[in-house]
């Protein structure tokens, strides 16, 4: 193993220039020296920084646009990095405490080394680099481990994203700590998921750590899947917690490397299934089956609601939990162009819900593009409706104008008359027009509307 791969960001270059210039010792820890080691290019970068003290170091990463963030500990993020002065017993800050003293609290052995980039040594001094060689992710101290709860998420979390193994006793201790992960600020735990979900290549591995850890407890939605028996014939993986692993691997083949849009993905792969737990029954001939299951989102709602909140983000999830399984069952039933363009409505993002329809299809064993998925695309690319939907030909004042009343009544007849565009089988604005004021002019519904 070597550090060749270890190069300093450019921005960050004179920020640890002007921290030795003052008389601080320089650092590289965590997860930049265990990626370099591993031949990966870093993505995070923290460094630990001896021998200032803290109003000292704030001096000196002022002119870079530092600022401070955590409670009681002296952590600066300046060029993309965090830099932070060594924490002792108690959470103490300890500029001079020697550096396996410091190391001693952090959380894995592969997370424990530093190489100092000013006489190119690397310090190991927790075993650091012989766990990285064998794949194995273990506790630095059982003591100090039991510091932050979130550490059991985090051995989930690592373990999927460098596909290493639970050392057996660190495994154990995360479950001794599992019931005070619920302690944990929902932020972290969100950010925890995140990094789960955006940089897992591993993705059934994290899946099942979370059990083997005890992290499952504080998600009992998730954790209602195991056991949630399915028909084998369409899904001889096993059950439902098994499906949705393997559904998490297949979406995160289809990540792209944008994070919103990949997450949305990867959030519809995790919670695309809860409600099987609330709905799955055996049929007249004995049959287990999960009729309804997409209609079930009181689960998902529930998770996001606690993990995840905010309306954006619940409006881009819920029409993809939702609608998930609707282009394999259009196109069982033979549907027609003008089925799938009401279903493009439903949806905000048509590339996203195929994503997860071929994620979930292979999650139950399917190879390449199902028929049924292509044929979704292809109607909706001819529909012009696969990236966006086209703007509307008719607007309010133009249904008011045929007598529509402001109001529900309106909204409804704008989506008709959007279905109606997107249908294929009307030419222009004039048609559908022409469509609308005809179906005004006939019976009214039984709520008192036309249309």
């Amino acid at each position: 193993m070597a550090l060749a791969t270890l190069k300093l960001p450019a921005a960050l270059t004179p920020v640890l220039a002007a921290v030795e210039r003052a008389g601080g010792r320089v650092l590289l820890v965590g997860g930049a020296v265990r990626d370099a080691l591993s031949g990966r290019l870093p993505e995070d970068w923290d460094v630990e920084i001896y021998g200032l003290s803290e109003t000292r170091l704030a001096e000196c990463l002022a002119p870079f646009g530092a600022h401070r963030v955590g409670g009681r500990l002296a952590v600066f993020v300046a060029a993309g990095a965090e830099l932070a002065l060594p924490q002792g017993s108690g959470q103490r800050v300890d500029p001079h405490l020697p550096w396996a003293e410091a190391a001693r609290r952090r959380d894995f052995t592969v997370n424990a080394m530093a190489w100092d980039p000013r006489t190119e040594t690397l310090l190991d001094v927790w075993g650091g680099q012989e766990d990285l060689r064998a794949g194995r992710l273990r506790m630095v101290d059982a003591r100090s481990f039991g510091d932050d709860p979130l550490r059991v998420l985090r051995a989930a979390r690592f373990s999927g994203q460098l596909g290493f193994g639970i050392h057996p006793l660190t495994a154990s201790r995360c479950r001794h700590l599992a019931p005070q992960l619920g302690q944990v600020a929902g932020e972290r735990v969100r950010k925890e998921w995140e990094a789960i979900l955006l940089r897992g290549a591993d993705l059934p591995r994290s899946w099942d750590a979370l059990q083997e850890t005890g992290a499952i407890t504080l998600f009992p939605e998730l954790r209602a899947l195991q056991g949630v028996p399915q028909r084998p014939d369409a899904h001889p993986e096993g059950d439902v917690w098994t499906h949705t692993g393997r559904v998490l691997a297949a979406a995160g083949r289809l990540r792209r490397g944008q994070r919103q849009r990949d997450l949305v993905l990867m959030l519809a792969a995790l919670l695309h299934d809860l409600g099987k737990a609330v709905v799955t029954r055996r049929d007249a001939q004995g049959r287990w089956r999960a009729f309804g299951h997409e209609q079930s989102l009181v689960p998902a709602q529930a998770f996001l609601a606690r993990w995840f909140p905010g309306p954006a983000l619940t409006r881009q999830l819920l029409p993809l939990l939702r609608w998930h399984g609707a282009p394999h069952a259009l196109a069982r039933d033979g549907a027609g162009t003008a089925a799938y363009g009401r279903l493009a409505l439903r949806v905000p993002d048509r590339c996203l819900l195929l994503d997860l329809a071929l994620a979930d299809a292979q999650g139950a064993g399917a190879e390449g593009m199902p028929p049924a998925l292509q044929k979704a695309r292809e109607i909706w690319s001819t529909l012009g409706v696969l990236g966006s939907l086209p703007a509307p030909w008719l607007r309010g004042e133009d249904l008011m104008a045929l007598g529509v009343p402001p109001g529900p009544a309106l909204g409804q007849a704008l989506q008709l008359a959007l279905e109606l565009q997107i249908s294929g089988a009307y030419a222009d604005r004039g048609a559908v027009l022409a469509v609308l004021r005809q179906r005004l002019a006939g019976p009214s519904r039984p709520d008192g509307h036309a249309c």
